[in-house]
């Protein structure tokens, strides 16, 4: 059984049974002398690192992308995304080209998935950091206001990860990527009229990752000085750790800044509403309901926001957690 691998930049072919064969004794001629000897012997020692390079080098990878929420009033969301980075926890950064097609992000909301990468051969790391690239080609929100061009941020900080890929021909690691495009886009009307993108999502092993799901009554969504709000402000907020007595709104680069939100929605036009978080990382959050999302915008801090009910949750690997409202 072979796979690829990689050492010194060039790609090798590697074979599990390479130690135990590539190494046999020569027998040396009876006019040898011991120079000769001493020479080969050094020859086989010198192969003996690229051996053990070649016998654990690369891991197995898919990565897919789903979406959660949406900027007001967008019907479709087309991005193209160029490639996925992976930071490890030395700095180095790995490029994981993608087919650069021309996608809705809106189609991956519910069970289906974008496949960014498929049985792509990376190196066995710890990694810290996935990154999304993003290009500006024909990348446009239609809204009922018309459509606009998408305008990629220079800064892309990416979904913190903590992940050990390690070297396993028998099996194929998945991550999921799970973006938010309620705080991933604002839009912008001066100098020009455009959204900016600047991505925000969780991702991890796709396994690994929880869900938080709740109902909301119908009274309590419009109770508690959020009466006369719009459907499109009702959305719960998730917070790292115990957050109950400092919910912000979101504004990129603060770091009290909720996590990811999900939308407080209902199938028809009556009865209890509900949301539901996924991709989450296992751990201890904060989920708070505001009725007032409409008016938060990633690029701008906000105090006009209302809040009512903060509850504290406890996420566990590959489980589902549900809290009511």
């Amino acid at each position: 059984m072979t796979a690829a691998c990689s050492i010194g930049g060039h790609r090798h072919r590697k074979n599990r049974n390479f130690l135990k064969g590539s190494f046999k004794m020569t027998e040396l001629p009876p006019a040898a002398t011991l120079v000769d000897m001493k020479n080969a012997t050094l020859l086989r020692l010198s192969l003996l690192p690229l051996a053990l390079g070649l016998a654990a080098c690369e891991s197995s990878l898919d990565i897919d992308l789903a979406t959660v929420n949406r900027p007001v009033d967008a019907e479709r969301i087309s991005v193209r995304i160029r490639a996925v980075e992976l930071q490890d926890e030395a700095g180095g950064t790995r490029r994981i080209e993608t087919d650069d097609r021309l996608v809705n992000l809106l189609d991956f909301q519910g069970s289906e998935l974008l496949s960014l990468v498929g049985g792509e051969e990376v190196p066995s790391a710890r990694y810290r950091k996935l990154r999304l690239v993003f290009d500006e080609r024909g990348a446009e929100i239609e809204t009922d206001d018309g459509e606009f061009p998408i305008r990629v941020s220079d800064l892309q900080p990416g979904a913190d990860i903590d992940i050990q890929l390690s070297d396993d021909d028998d099996e194929t690691e998945t991550l999921l990527a799970v973006l938010d495009l309620r705080f991933s886009f604002s839009r912008q009307t001066q100098p020009d009229n455009l959204y900016r993108l600047r991505q925000v999502a969780t991702a991890g092993r796709s396994g690994d990752l929880g869900t938080l799901v709740g109902q909301v009554d119908e009274d309590y969504v419009q109770g508690g000085g959020c009466a006369g709000s719009e459907e499109e402000g009702f959305a719960m907020y998730l917070y790292r750790d115990d957050r109950r007595n400092q919910l912000t709104d979101y504004a990129a680069d603060v770091t009290d800044s909720p996590l990811v939100s999900a939308s407080v929605v209902r199938p028809g036009d009556e009865g209890d509403f509900s949301y539901r978080f996924r991709g989450l990382p296992a751990g201890r959050y904060t989920v708070a309901y505001t009725c007032k999302a409409d008016l938060d915008d990633p690029f701008t801090r906000q105090d006009t926001l209302v809040f009512r009910d903060a509850f504290l949750v406890d996420i566990e690997e590959g489980g589902t957690t549900t809290r009511d409202f």
